[in-house]
């Protein structure tokens, strides 16, 4: 194969990768808390009692970075 050939078919294989991660995104828009491991709880400083986490305010759940930016990209867009 030749390097042009590789070329695109690592540029298709990334725009596939990515097609498939915007689309796990719009249908899992969530993921687990990453500090509280999805439990929304967290032990206090003593180590006695249990408090909401403080990251994901006691859900166990956190945005994924993809709808994050495509949140963002969507508050950018111009309107005419």
């Amino acid at each position: 194969m030749t390097e042009t050939g590789l070329i695109v078919l690592a540029v298709l294989g990334l725009a596939g990768a990515g097609a498939l991660y915007g689309l796990a995104c719009w249908i899992w828009p969530f993921s687990a808390c990453r500090r509280c491991d999805g439990s929304g709880k967290r032990r206090s400083p003593s180590g006695r009692a249990w408090r909401d986490c403080g990251r994901c305010k006691g859900t166990g759940k956190r945005l994924r970075l993809g709808w994050r930016i495509a949140n963002q990209a969507g508050k950018n867009r111009k309107h005419l």
